[in-house]
């Protein structure tokens, strides 16, 4: 085996090594974290001259079994004695001593990395550690002082280090078969399919010269291999360590893992980890994340160092089916073990938000010390990267879920917790209007902040207490989980990018954080790796997701056509309704005209997608369509109840089955119905989001930078729903069927043009008759 080098934080080694103990959210939590930081910075700042803060290390060691750098930051080091002094800061909700007594080996274990380090800088013989525990809550403090020599000292990291590299060793022999089976692999199919290499060999440009590619690449194309191909392919020579899939749906997730499942087959022998989010993956809803109410909790930190072992030496795919197998027999947790694993993973599948959620992106990717340069991202489904982003960086409050929340927490037991909630809503009730309408704020104001710092200080309190308590109601959670999100925001990102409003109609009052522009953010986040691919079937205009996305429009880019023969799919134009909303009352006889016309041409399955369920409602009792099966979409369904819906719509099918949903809702995109289980896709109205306060802001700030709001806030996103859903017809090169886009605004350029670039043939109906002929034409020429 070549001999090894890795780039290691000192969090990572110690933790990886000496951490035990149970996960315990009481104790660490995104709060807490935050809480002792700011701990940590005050308390450094009362320190004297002598005292230096936040030092900076790195430094390579040279092992028998391979060479690790560790970098990181000591908390303190404290001068003028005999000796130097490392000072090791924790702050805990905990009582200060057992805190020690159960982790003084792992805090013990950062701390001498430290002093290694700096008695190899500054040279001498004998270091000092001081372990300083701070309570959060309460003023309390407690030391715990260590002398060593440096030889003991030294004698404890190199420990670490050849155990570190020893526990590798599997890891290590597993990349080096990854690599040189990359340097080998052939495409998995026979051949390329129309776009599929130009798309690879985009992105292996991309990779090689570090760039973030945006690139539109319809269905058919295959671009989930298009991608994962040649990021696979790159590490071969070593330019990639880790790829991430990052898809917004389980559908993205599915395709990604089959993709992986089918390199592995022609021969890749990687690893890929599946991440599913804790509401997921949890085997124990309802509970919280702590011994004392969950078992997989208990001793996870010693548990799961074995289960890592055992899995890797069987295991190369670790999906959530093969997790949770392992983890309900051996008492694990999923959720964490999930995440373990998958720094022995060289693609990992997750969600949007390990990306770019500030409160649950992978900090241990993209904050403690891996070298993110040997890292790509792959960004599935793009067209939603903007809303998820902005949705990310965002808060709202409503006077209602402060009244529920309140509800739930009857009892003497909720006390403290009540008192400290209603100073929150009291706080947020002074920024609502008085009368209905929205009013802009200058900024955030003051008091909602330490409000919610309040609230936190109850909840340290409470979980000092040595008594029992019971965990607070769901409804109380999601709003402490809001405030957390605030109290982030205010510190960490609030400025420029940001607008502040609260308003008010009839007894429903709101506040509201918004991000109208994240794509400092999002730039931010895809900067991050060595390179990154924006993809998705519909990504049009290009300039706008670019602008949203990262605030530039000068970035690489590719447009891909669609390989599908376009003899097999008709688009129609029906010019004559206006659907815009004041006009929509006046519409519904005439929609549903064009609509029967439109399924009576050909026996088969329909979507018919409406701009809401108010409209769908309104339209509803119209839409009788004779011998035909009629399935609505219905609000708050599940992922079971979605794939049951879709069962509805069979390939052959002997009556037609027709879809009535909601433009722009889980049915507009994600859904592969190939063959003929769908022939046809109706759209009503062009996809504008309603105006309301968030959109009309967002508008507003646009064009205050000179931008054009409306196609930024209402038409560009409006039309990608469109683009969407008709894409969802044509699956495959024996696809045949038709689109019928119902809306006067069709034949305005502005809107015209976002289709003209994938279906430059369409046809104008001026009546439902005409769109009937149309299609008995059509079906007669292309089934011929």
């Amino acid at each position: 085996m070549a001999k090894q080098y890795l780039s290691l934080s000192v969090h990572q080694l110690v933790d990886a090594l000496l951490r035990v103990g149970d996960i315990d959210d009481r104790v660490y939590n995104q709060e807490t974290m935050r809480m002792g930081s700011l701990l940590h910075a005050s308390f450094q700042r009362k320190q004297g001259n002598e005292y230096l803060s936040e030092v900076a290390f790195e430094e390579a060691f040279e092992r028998p079994g391979g060479t690790i750098t560790l970098n990181g930051r000591a908390d303190g080091i404290i001068l003028g004695g005999d000796y130097p002094i490392i000072d090791e800061i924790k702050s805990t909700v905990m009582d200060l001593e057992r805190f020690f007594e159960e982790q003084k080996e792992w805090h013990l274990g950062q701390a001498l990395c430290y002093a290694v380090m700096y008695l190899h800088r500054i040279g001498g013989d004998k270091v000092g550690v001081r372990l300083t525990y701070l309570s959060q809550g309460s003023s309390d403090k407690a030391e715990h002082n260590f002398v060593f020599s440096l030889k003991q000292a030294e004698e404890k990291v190199y420990g670490y280090i050849d155990d570190y590299l020893s526990m590798m060793e599997e890891n290590f022999s597993h990349m080096e078969e990854r690599d040189h089976s990359a340097e080998t692999l052939k495409f998995p199919y026979p051949e390329f399919r129309q776009g599929q290499r130009e798309l690879a060999k985009y992105v292996y440009g991309a990779i090689a010269k570090k760039q973030i590619l945006f690139s539109e690449a319809p269905t058919g194309i295959g671009k989930t291999m298009s991608v994962l191909y040649p990021a696979i392919r790159s590490m071969k020579v070593g330019k990639i360590d880790k790829i991430f899939y990052f898809t917004a749906k389980a559908t993205g997730a599915l395709a990604a893992s089959k993709a992986i499942g089918e390199l592995i087959d022609a021969g890749w022998q990687g690893r890929d980890s599946w991440i599913l989010s804790r509401d997921k993956i949890c085997p124990n809803k309802g509970h919280a994340c702590n011994p004392d109410e969950c078992p997989f909790a208990s001793q996870y930190y010693v548990k799961s160092k074995y289960l890592l072992k055992e899995i890797c030496k069987k295991e190369k795919r670790f999906d959530p089916e093969t997790i949770l197998g392992y983890c309900l027999s051996t008492v694990v947790c999923p959720f964490e073990f999930q995440l373990d694993l998958s720094e022995r993973a060289d693609v990992i599948i997750a969600d949007y938000n390990y990306l770019i959620d500030p409160l649950v992106h992978f900090e241990r990717y993209f904050e403690q010390g891996y070298d993110p340069s040997k890292f790509v991202t792959l960004i599935d489904e793009a067209h939603n990267l903007v809303e998820r982003g902005r949705n990310c960086y965002s808060v709202d409050f409503c006077n209602d879920e402060f009244r529920i929340a309140k509800k739930a927490m009857k009892g003497k037991e909720f006390a403290s917790l009540r008192k400290a909630l209603t100073k929150v809503e009291t706080t947020l009730q002074e920024a609502y209007p008085i009368e209905d309408g929205t009013t802009v704020l200058d900024a955030p104001p003051d008091a909602i902040l330490d409000a919610f710092e309040a609230l936190k200080r109850s909840e340290a309190n409470r979980a000092k207490s040595k008594k029992p308590h019971p965990r607070p109601p769901d409804e109380y959670g999601e709003i402490a989980r809001k405030g957390a999100r605030y109290t982030r925001i205010i510190s960490d990102y609030y400025g420029s990018r940001y607008k502040v409003y609260a308003s008010r109609r009839g007894d429903d009052a709101s506040y509201h954080l918004l991000c109208v522009d994240p794509a400092p953010f999002l730039r931010d986040s895809l900067s991050k790796t060595r390179a990154a691919v924006v993809f998705s079937a519909t990504l049009s205009p290009i300039e706008y997701y670019m602008k949203a996305t990262i605030g530039e429009e000068d970035r690489p880019f590719l447009l891909l056509p669609s390989p599908f023969p376009k003899d097999n799919f008709r688009v129609i134009l029906a010019p004559k309704v206006s659907v815009r909303y004041k006009d929509r009352k006046d519409t519904y006889a005439k929609v549903a005209a064009y609509l029967k016309a439109f399924v009576k041409a050909k026996q088969g399955n329909y979507f018919l997608f409406f701009p809401s369920y108010e409209y769908l409602d309104g339209i509803g009792p119209l839409l009788n369509f004779d011998g035909c099966n009629v399935f609505p979409q219905t609000r708050s369904m599940s992922q079971e109840e979605r794939n049951e819906f879709l069962t509805h719509f069979p390939p052959n099918p002997d009556s037609t089955n027709i879809g009535l949903l909601i433009l722009g809702g889980s049915f507009s995109e994600g859904v592969d119905l190939a063959d003929d289980r769908l022939i046809g896709v109706a759209v009503v109205g062009i996809g504008l989001p309603q105006i309301g306060d968030q959109n009309e802001i967002v508008r507003a700030f646009i064009e205050e930078e000179g931008g054009d709001g409306f196609a930024f806030a209402y038409k560009d996103p409006g039309m990608n729903k469109v683009m969407q859903a008709v894409g969802r017809v044509i699956r495959s090169m024996t696809d045949v069927g038709s689109a019928l886009l119902i809306d006067d605004r069709y034949t305005r350029s502005e809107y015209r043009q976002e289709f003209l670039r994938k279906y430059r043939e369409y046809e104008i109906a001026l009546s439902p008759e005409d769109v009937e002929t149309a299609l008995q034409e059509f079906y007669g020429t292309s089934l011929s």
